[in-house]
């Protein structure tokens, strides 16, 4: 029998609890352990989960690393499949669970699925344009070949909603330490470079959007920069994620004209702008002082390190 553990990071989750936690029991597929990882929440998190059959592991606030801490987990309990989901990320279809694990077990050289993530009743027009530019209504599985036809495309995945097979992730050496941001792509990539396959699983839902505001998605935009500048073997391999960003601007123009959306214009190309600026500038990080750029990104502690 598969085992599978179902990891949740959180900080401050009280706000989400409430609705995370009813549908992750609602899943026909139940996981065998879940676990917590609590970044030293101060709110009432602990007290709401204290209704549920998880267990909590706390952890310092300033030690909370993207990497670090879903590595951390593998540690605190075994399993056969680690299925990771964020707090702000609520399955959206009680086979969720069961639809991503089925795709994921369909052929050995899969090594990892990740989920569709539909946008929240409250996004606006842009954010649920950015989830329907990387979330396709159908199945996809790609490996390492794949490259030359998706690019930076080809390790696409996300730990908001996805699930990792044991053997595969141990082979890689596990999820990194000390990352800004990217652990995701990262294990993908890696994962791809060993002859495994990465699955999208188009029928396995959560709801997770976010509508940031310009100041956010610099912050976001600066951390790729800093993973991508940090981690050049990414872009080596799988080419520049410039042609990836230009693609996703004509499919927001042609989103914005056919849901006759395009008073938004102005603040779509705002924003193209701040990303790209942001992205440009995290890749040049080396040349910003420390005092500047560790205020800079979506992972301050990220910095603590180089103090």
């Amino acid at each position: 029998m598969v085992k599978i553990a179902l990891i949740i990071p959180i900080y401050n989750a009280g706000a989400e609890i409430p609705t995370l936690l009813p549908a992750i029991m609602q899943q026909t597929l139940q996981p065998n352990h879940i676990l917590i990882i609590d970044s030293s929440s101060t709110d009432q998190s602990q007290a709401l989960l204290a209704d549920y059959p998880v267990t909590i592991h706390t952890i310092p606030k300033k030690s909370f690393d993207h990497g670090g801490t879903r590595r951390l987990a593998t540690q605190l309990i075994d399993a056969d499949i680690y299925l990771y989901l964020t707090q702000d990320a609520f399955p959206a279809h009680p086979d969720s669970f069961k639809h991503l694990i089925e795709l994921l077990v369909l052929q050995d050289t899969i090594a990892c699925a990740y989920g569709r993530q539909l946008p929240k009743p409250d996004a606006t027009a842009l954010s649920a344009h950015a989830r329907l530019f990387n979330y396709p209504t159908t199945d996809q599985i790609r490996t390492y070949q794949d490259k030359d036809k998706y690019g930076i495309k080809t390790c696409f995945n996300s730990d908001s909603f996805a699930a990792y097979k044991k053997v595969p992730l141990e082979a890689i050496g596990n999820f990194p330490d000390h990352l800004i941001s990217g652990e995701d792509a990262y294990v993908a990539a890696k994962l791809l470079i060993q002859g495994y396959s990465i699955a999208y699983a188009a029928n396995a839902t959560v709801f997770h959007s976010h509508n940031l505001s310009l100041k956010e998605e610099f912050h976001r935009y600066f951390s790729i920069g800093v993973f991508h500048g940090r981690e050049k073997w990414l872009l080596r391999d799988f080419n520049s994620a410039t042609g990836e960003g230009l693609r996703f601007v004509k499919s927001e123009l042609k989103f914005l004209l056919e849901n006759k959306k395009l008073y938004l214009l102005p603040r779509a190309l705002l924003s193209t702008f701040i990303k790209y600026t942001a992205y440009q500038l995290g890749l040049n990080e080396k040349y910003i002082p420390y005092k500047i750029k560790k205020r800079m990104g979506i992972n301050k502690s990220y910095w603590l390190k180089f103090a």
